[in-house]
C-alpha cells in the first residue's frame, strides 16, 4: 500500500448534535470529561484526495458548465422572476377597486396573459436549455428541475 500522497490536514467537523444522553443531568466532574472526550472525537484528518473529492462535491455544478449554457440559465431565471412580479401585479389587481365589472374583467385578464406567455416563453427556453445541454454532453438534471419549479 502506498502512502506517497497521503499528506493530512485536519477537517473542522459541525457541532454535534444533542442526543438523548446529552438531556440528562450530569455531575460537574462528567461534565468536565465528557467535554474533553468530545474535543477528541471531533478531530479527523483526511487525505490530499479525499480534501479534493470533498471540495469538488461541494462546488455548484453551474460552475461546470459552458458559458453559453450558463447565459441561458440566467435568461430563464430571469423569467422567473418576471413570472413571480407579474403573478404579485395579478393579485395586487384583484384586490384593487374598478369602476365596472368589465373593467376589472379586462385587467385581470392582461395580467392573467400576461403571465401565460411568460410561462411559455419559460418553457420554451428550458427545453432550448435542455437540447444544448444535450448537444455538448452535459448531464445535469438538478439544473433542469430546479428551472421547472
Amino acid at each position: 500500500m502506498k502512502l506517497e500522497n497521503t499528506i493530512t490536514e485536519p477537517v473542522k467537523l459541525p457541532p454535534r448534535q444533542a442526543s438523548f444522553d446529552d438531556t440528562k443531568p450530569k455531575t460537574e466532574a462528567t461534565d468536565v470529561d465528557s467535554d474533553a472526550e468530545q474535543s477528541e472525537d471531533d478531530n479527523v484528518t483526511i487525505s490530499m484526495a479525499g480534501l479534493k473529492k470533498l471540495k469538488e462535491e461541494s462546488e455548484d455544478p453551474k460552475d461546470k458548465l459552458p458559458s453559453h449554457i450558463k447565459e441561458m440559465i440566467k435568461a430563464i431565471e430571469r423569467l422567473i422572476e418576471m413570472i413571480e412580479a407579474a403573478e404579485e401585479a395579478l393579485a395586487k389587481a384583484k384586490k384593487a377597486d374598478y369602476p365596472d365589472d368589465d373593467t376589472k374583467r379586462d385587467v385581470l385578464e392582461m395580467h392573467q396573459n400576461q403571465i401565460n406567455s411568460l410561462e411559455f416563453a419559460r418553457n420554451d427556453a428550458i427545453n432550448g436549455l435542455m437540447e444544448a445541454m444535450k448537444e455538448a454532453g452535459v448531464s445535469e438534471p438538478g439544473i433542469i428541475i430546479e428551472l421547472m419549479r
